[in-house]
């Protein structure tokens, strides 16, 4: 074993080399190269996006380490057609192929980045390539039909449509044109189907994941269901508690553990999940976790790589713990053996109320008693006029859209106060409440409606009323027995029991804060809105209002699922 190389090297750099793919296309890729003998470990990034490196090119080569940074077949200065994800597992093998033949480099790949950059890793890891020897995955989904692009059946329209139809609808991106379209109008358009020509051109690829609304081959193709054993290299996840991916980071987590295929490998997998949005920002909304939660991700990277490409003892601080996660509220990191924590004591808030959740503020109650023989709460959804967004655990990260749209916790007050959202909330708390793992909730729910969704939102009460939100989530009535089977539509008027998953989260709720559940039909435009008819979700321009009614009875029993650990 070695110690952390600190050795500094001047560097040089080369651009638009031509690396070929079996095809004979040729991929776009920048170097930035140590000077001295060689040879060298190297870090590698695979994207979309047309980023030159400079940023970890100027961080890695002084250490020694070739950086080479790659544009994805058809983008930027690429050859070939770009479709998302499908060309990147071949791509990906070639690419290391071709850098483990050159001189300069040792034979010892690591790859890195974050999002797109993420996928490039994941898609590439199963294939097996001997060189690859360490991967940091970065918020980024390994199921994008159940947990990404769609999410418990329902369209992650916010994200997909402005990265469909304007980031990556052409060679470069278009991003900017936002600037120049009523992005609301844009949302707002029906059917979804010909969103696409809002941003100004046809798109076959949007026209594919619209139109692909079930699980089955076309998702498949691009999913790493199955295939966690085949992954050979260590890997260190990274995600945000304010992303859209903190559940998938724990379930590849798992995955990569259960199916390693030997005791080292299974031990040396890593996660952190932090208080961090998509793009790595600690001021999420009204809340900032900057003095806390802001780390130097690159100098764990450069650790990851040290100790798996180059040999390095292993840390022998808290870095060496399997999970490491911040918990908020009282703005601490602390590192775990397992997830959900093995000391956690899953608790259900059940929800009373006295039927007006949705239009007295102290009416909706949330506790652990069960309930007895209470009236239902309803309200009415309308798809015209859906609960709009505000803050949220999502990707949206594009600031021309950071108007209508953006992560993080916003006081929770203004929704709250609609007629379609009831509010069930706790007694201030008598000391602190720890809540660390994942949420759930159990949903007694009819509808008038043959389809319809359910959206749920965890919410942290300040003394002062202030409402800011933790996590949430999102079921498609269709979709309520399994994501992975053919979908079923509702009887109106018929009670059903609805298991929706909200993002994992930790924060510890303060003495004399309350804990607060909010449910309803809509988060738009983060999620499509669901127009209640069972149609076709792509070429529906119909919408119905639907009347819900949710169950909070000794039969009915509705209720939240909060993992507390005990202090």
């Amino acid at each position: 074993m070695t110690s952390m190389n600190q050795a500094r090297y001047k560097f040089s750099i080369e651009r638009d080399i031509r690396v070929p793919m079996r095809d004979g296309v040729h991929l776009s890729t920048n170097l930035f190269l140590p000077e001295g003998p060689g040879p060298f470990p190297v870090v590698f990034q695979r994207l979309p996006y047309g980023w030159s490196g400079m940023d970890l090119g100027l961080y890695f080569a002084p250490k020694g380490y070739a950086y080479l940074i790659q544009d994805c077949r058809g983008r930027y200065d690429s050859e070939g057609e770009f479709y998302p994800f499908v060309d990147d597992a071949k791509d990906g093998y070639d690419s290391l192929s071709w850098i483990a033949a050159q001189r300069w480099c040792d034979g010892n790949i690591g790859m890195v980045g974050p999002s797109y950059l993420g996928a490039t890793q994941w898609l590439v890891a199963p294939e097996g390539h001997p060189n690859l020897k360490a991967l940091i995955p970065q918020v980024m989904p390994t199921d994008i039909w159940g947990h990404c692009y769609w999410n418990r059946g329902a369209f992650t329209l916010a994200l997909t449509a402005p990265w469909l139809c304007l980031e990556i609808s052409a060679r470069t991106s278009d991003m900017t044109m936002a600037n120049a379209i009523d992005m609301r109008k844009f949302f707002n358009h029906l059917p979804l189907l010909t969103m696409d020509e809002l941003g100004g051109r046809k798109n076959q690829v949007w026209r594919d994941y619209i139109t692909h609304d079930t699980p089955g081959e076309f998702w498949d193709r691009i999913s790493l269901t199955g295939k966690f054993d085949k992954i050979k290299a260590p890997v260190f996840i990274m995600g945000g508690w304010y992303d859209y991916h903190p559940g998938e980071a724990f379930r590849q987590f798992a995955q990569l553990r259960e199916h390693a295929p030997n005791e080292e490998l299974r031990r040396a997998h890593r996660i952190i999940v932090g208080p961090w949005d998509h793009i790595w920002n600690t001021k999420l909304g009204e809340l900032d976790f900057s003095a806390e939660g802001k780390l130097d991700l690159n100098d764990l990277s450069w650790r990851w790589f040290e100790q798996h490409l180059r040999g390095a003892a292993p840390a022998a601080d808290g870095a060496a713990a399997p999970i490491t996660i911040f918990v908020m509220g009282i703005n601490q990191w602390r590192t775990e053996q397992e997830w959900p924590l093995a000391r956690t004591r899953f608790t259900k808030y059940y929800l009373h109320s006295k039927g007006a959740a949705g239009a007295s503020p102290s009416d909706g109650l949330l506790d652990t008693r069960a309930p007895g023989d209470e009236p239902a709460d309803m309200y009415v959804y309308d798809p015209c006029d859906p609960v709009p967004t505000v803050g949220g655990n999502h990707s949206m990260c594009w600031t021309p859209i950071y108007h209508i749209i953006q992560p993080g916790a916003l006081d929770q007050r203004g929704v709250e106060g609609r007629p379609d959202v009831l509010v069930y909330t706790s007694a201030p708390l008598e000391a602190d409440l720890e809540v660390t793992g994942p949420v759930e909730l159990k949903l007694h729910a009819s509808s008038s409606a043959p389809d319809t969704d359910f959206t749920v939102k965890l919410v942290d009460v300040y003394p002062n009323g202030r409402a800011m939100n933790i996590t949430e989530g999102i079921i498609r009535a269709r979709y309520r027995e399994s994501l992975y089977q053919a979908p079923k539509l509702m009887e109106s008027g018929r009670v059903y029991e609805f298991t929706i998953e909200l993002q994992p989260t930790s924060n510890v709720f303060r003495k004399g804060h309350c804990i607060r559940v909010d449910i309803s039909s809509s988060n738009f435009p983060l999620w499509d809105r669901n127009l209640n008819t069972g149609h076709d979700i792509a070429t529906d321009t119909e919408p119905r209002t639907a009347r819900q009614t949710i169950k909070h009875t000794a039969q009915y029993p509705s209720h939240i699922v909060l993992p507390v650990i005990p202090s």
